[in-house]
């Protein structure tokens, strides 16, 4: 995995060019207004996007009657997994792999096909916490960072220079995630609002692996870097 594409279901439009992108993971974030009953949109599309792609379902609700009832409508489906927002540490991600233990019993699905992939910064503890993540479960495949959800959690006016270098908190955050991945021997992705080039060039300078991506442009561009 060298890109995570992030989506909603009901507004994925199926140009050439999204069909045409490889090896593309997909984080498929909750509609708006949420749906109490298929929060992702129909799952018969989530369904017809599994057959090109890895799915991964966003959680943002800690609550394991909450994860169960979200998840329920997808387990034909059969997403890859899901990501979190909500872990501040390793006991976090120790009761999500027990309640997805519960999901794939309930479903009848193959014990640890669900993966876990903590998306770091609604919560700035994490990156103090999660330092040590080898042997924590083994649905973790890879570790990442949202720029974004950690500027409004410091209530931060901006998140990097005048030369799109990040401020020193962003710098951290980043530094960390990377760490914690590379340790534990999992995929590191690194996070930009945009994949301009100067940002790809330095996470592959660093040493991530790949990249989160918000268009299907971003997603092109960080597959041609992280490819090579």
């Amino acid at each position: 995995m060298n890109c995570l594409l992030s989506v909603r279901a009901s507004t994925f439009d199926k140009t050439e060019e999204l069909k045409a992108l490889r090896n593309v993971s997909l984080a498929i974030l909750p509609e708006k207004p949420v749906s109490e009953f298929e929060p992702y949109g129909p799952p018969n599309t989530l369904a017809e996007l599994g057959e090109h792609h890895n799915l991964y379902l966003m959680l943002n609700e800690p609550s394991e009657s909450t994860i169960l009832s979200t998840l329920k409508p997808y387990a034909h489906a059969k997403p890859r997994g899901v990501i979190p927002t909500f872990i501040k540490s390793q006991a976090d991600i120790e009761r999500l792999h027990a309640i997805l233990s519960v999901f794939e019993a309930e479903h009848a699905l193959q014990d640890c096909i669900m993966k876990i992939i903590p998306a770091l910064g609604r919560y700035p503890v994490a990156f103090h916490k999660l330092i040590n993540l080898s042997d924590t479960s083994p649905r973790l495949t890879a570790l990442t960072w949202n720029e974004e959800a950690l500027k409004k959690a410091l209530d931060a006016k901006q998140s990097r220079d005048e030369n799109r270098g990040l401020l020193p908190p962003f710098q951290y955050a980043q530094t960390q995630c990377l760490f914690a991945a590379k340790s534990a021997h999992l995929i590191a992705l690194d996070t930009a609002p945009t994949a301009r080039p100067e940002d790809l060039d330095k996470s592959t300078a660093l040493g991530f692996t790949g990249m989160n991506a918000n268009t299907s442009e971003d997603a092109q561009r960080i597959q041609q870097v992280f490819s090579k």
